[in-house]
């Protein structure tokens, strides 16, 4: 199986998600930490636990030493990969960052037409200053 890309012909997407905890800035307390962790870290770390055993999440976890995940989706439309996101209860107070990937297959096969461009294209050749 391809894990690290779109995947053309089940339909299957793939995307880098990084997760980081934003800091209020308020000195918490012994009660809002532990209803942080009760309340968001716990259930964010048992969904993203059984998204990984439904095959949803295909590698990655928590980032050593601070509040944030990185991990690898798969999905078969960004409205999936939206509706999982918002499942996390770590979503409403961090920052995401959503990377679409592509095949490695896939950039290859587009790198070496635009390597046969150069050589039947003088438009490409103007481009570069040929």
């Amino acid at each position: 199986m391809n894990t690290n890309a779109a995947d053309q012909y089940t339909g299957k997407m793939y995307f880098l998600i990084e997760m980081d905890h934003v800091k209020s800035g308020a000195v918490p307390t012994k009660e809002t930490r532990r209803e942080f962790i009760e309340g968001t870290i716990l259930p964010t770390l048992a969904l993203a636990e059984r998204y990984a055993a439904e095959g949803k999440i295909l590698a990655g976890g928590p980032v050593a030493g601070s509040v944030a995940l990185r991990f690898i989706v798969e999905t078969d439309s960004p409205q999936s990969l939206d509706h999982l996101l918002l499942s996390l209860p770590l979503w409403r107070i961090s920052e995401t960052r959503v990377t679409p990937l592509i095949a490695f297959g896939d950039r290859h096969a587009e790198v070496q037409a635009i390597l046969q461009g150069l050589a039947t294209d003088p438009i490409i050749d103007k481009a570069f200053g040929k």
